[in-house]
């Protein structure tokens, strides 16, 4: 009974970690992402993480798969912004290599570089999108900033430690908010796309 799950007074716990850490839509690569769905149904700016969700963490420049992302991102209309929380000369050289604008050291989860950009280019919020592989970086910092997002599978298990010990807590806050939730939510476009 979700009435029972969610609590009475709609403020329980797993209510809580799905308003703050579940995304949107969730989706096996960024690559598998109909780009031409969002546009049509309003949006304009793609907000794109770099590690293990266009790159292999610590990647310099883009591979085929990610300009091949791009250029979809792009052929649907939208505008593709990389958002890292890389340093600025990494981030500067990566998004270079796309030949795209970018937001280092955005200190995801903290929101306020996203808000800024979105401001600059007169975007409301909800005609952006956020497109990640980390609950605790991407998810949240999209929630904290009300952009819609969506959650990849990372690229690689290559990641770094500070990343590495962030996964069992995206663990635990899957099982607090709901397993069969959070499977829902796989492929799944309804809360996206706007009739």
């Amino acid at each position: 009974n979700r009435d029972k799950e969610d609590g009475r007074d709609g403020f329980s716990l797993s209510r809580r970690v799905r308003a703050l850490f579940f995304p949107d839509l969730i989706i096996s690569s960024p690559q598998a992402i109909d780009y031409g769905q969002l546009a049509s149904s309003g949006f304009r700016v793609a907000l794109v993480d770099i590690d293990n969700t266009l790159a292999c963490h610590g990647s310099h420049v883009c591979d085929p798969e990610a300009a091949a992302i791009i250029k979809k991102i792009q052929d649907a209309g939208l505008v593709p912004v990389i958002v890292s929380n890389a340093r600025t000369e990494r981030a500067r050289a990566y998004a270079g290599s796309l030949q795209l604008e970018f937001i280092a050291r955005a200190k995801k989860p903290d929101a306020r570089a996203i808000c800024r950009e979105l401001e600059s280019r007169g975007c409301l919020p909800e005609h952006a999108i956020m497109i990640g592989d980390q609950l605790l970086t991407d998810v949240w910092s999209a929630r904290r900033a009300g952009i819609p997002v969506i959650l990849t599978d990372k690229r690689s298990n290559k990641e770094i430690f500070t990343v590495r010990l962030k996964r069992p807590i995206e663990w635990i806050l899957i099982r607090c908010g709901g397993k069969a939730r959070w499977q829902a939510l796989r492929d799944n476009y309804s809360s996206l796309i706007k009739e």
